[in-house]
């Protein structure tokens, strides 16, 4: 009897693991719930979980013996429940883990990640072919290995933080819901002319994967690396502007760009890259460039294949020795230009902008440094 009873023991926990049933602490409304170390708690798979159907509200908290539980994290719970139509995720889940809810095929229309939401799981939302639309948060800061996998009705990524989505970490291009939906809003217009902020440094790997409604795109000075794929098949993008702080392009990068007609580069050290794989640059692709880098582009690939024109100002007005920065340094140099004795940037002389050099552009740049003008 006890040799049957083992046994069955065992049937029975093989049987729930492989529903991906969770071991939990406590039911509340039927849900179940992991209590983590640090005293919050994980909404786990229990058999209610597996079959409720209709709309599904995720609380904030939840009731245990007396005492509130704050609801942080969703695990593998609703894996393959076909019945759920909805999900109204509560607003203090940081984590949607791993097969949250993988396989949901009756989930339709927009799914919406609240605000922090820092992590979405392996497999989170695959195969959840309903969705039509789903929002992003900028609190997240990582998509897990096939998070939307297959999830072919996706039409549209609605975000309201374009630096934190160029900070997100995808480690596929599956990951990443543009992959199906190929349409990307911000603040609930279609991103078409990307401006990438000063405060990004990283363009992460997949960023803007298969966006063919992007026509131009152009990065801030602070950007110094475009990942891996971050541009992968945006076939309608005409145009591309590289700040000068730019250092390295990833392989593939721009892959299969082909509507590619101008790159305004701003690089004064310019580098080889594979980045343009299926872009033909042969008499198509113009490269304009600052005043006098034409030889170093010709020593690299893909460049030395452009047209290339230098017809890039580098310096900002004031900046008249050239340094990169605007101070008393560059009124001597000013000075020492009217007088002629030294030749400098004549668009970096011009300050007050009227086309010639003289001592008005001396009180201008005076003004600047002083922070009048």
């Amino acid at each position: 009897m006890k040799k049957f009873l083992m046994i069955a023991a065992m049937l029975l926990t093989c049987a729930q693991v492989a529903w991906g049933y969770d071991d939990s602490d406590f039911e509340y409304d039927n849900f179940a719930y992991y209590v983590e170390e640090d005293g919050t708690v994980t909404l786990v798979s229990n058999y209610y979980s597996r079959t409720c159907s209709g709309p599904v509200v995720i609380p904030d908290r939840v009731l245990n013996k007396g005492r509130y539980y704050t609801v942080t994290a969703v695990r593998n719970a609703f894996y393959g429940n076909n019945s759920i139509t909805a999900v109204t995720i509560g607003k203090n889940i940081r984590n949607i883990d791993e097969y949250s809810f993988y396989s949901c095929e009756g989930l339709t229309g927009m799914l919406t990640i609240p605000e922090g939401v820092t992590n979405i799981g392996k497999f989170a939302f695959g195969l959840c072919n309903g969705l039509t639309g789903v929002s992003i948060p900028k609190s997240l800061k990582s998509m897990g290995n096939y998070a939307f996998y297959d999830c072919e009705g996706l039409t549209a990524v609605y975000i309201t933080d374009l630096a934190a989505w160029c900070r997100l970490r995808f480690h596929s291009f599956r990951d990443n819901p543009l992959c199906f939906a190929h349409h990307l809003y911000l603040n609930g217009t279609e991103v078409e002319n990307l401006e990438i902020p000063d405060d990004v440094t990283y363009i992460s790997d997949y960023a803007f994967y298969e966006c063919p409604n992007l026509l131009s795109m152009s990065t801030g000075d602070g950007v110094d690396t475009i990942g891996e794929r971050a541009f992968w098949d945006c076939t309608n993008l005409k145009t591309i502007t590289l700040g000068k702080n730019v250092k390295e392009i990833k392989n593939d990068a721009f892959y299969n760009c082909v509507g590619l007609t101008d790159i305004y580069s701003y690089i004064m050290e310019p580098f080889g890259t594979d980045a343009f794989t299926d872009v033909s640059f042969y008499e198509v692709v113009t490269l304009h460039v600052p005043k006098g880098t034409t030889d170093k582009y010709k020593r690299h690939y893909p460049w030395y294949w452009c047209t290339i024109v230098e017809d890039l100002v580098t310096t900002e007005p004031g900046d008249v020795n050239g340094d990169g920065r605007v101070n008393v340094s560059d009124v001597s140099a000013l000075i020492n230009m009217i007088m002629g004795i030294t030749a400098m940037d004549q668009a970096a002389a011009d300050v007050n902008g009227d086309g010639r050099v003289n001592v008005s552009d001396v009180s201008a740049l005076i003004n600047i440094i002083l922070g009048i003008g």
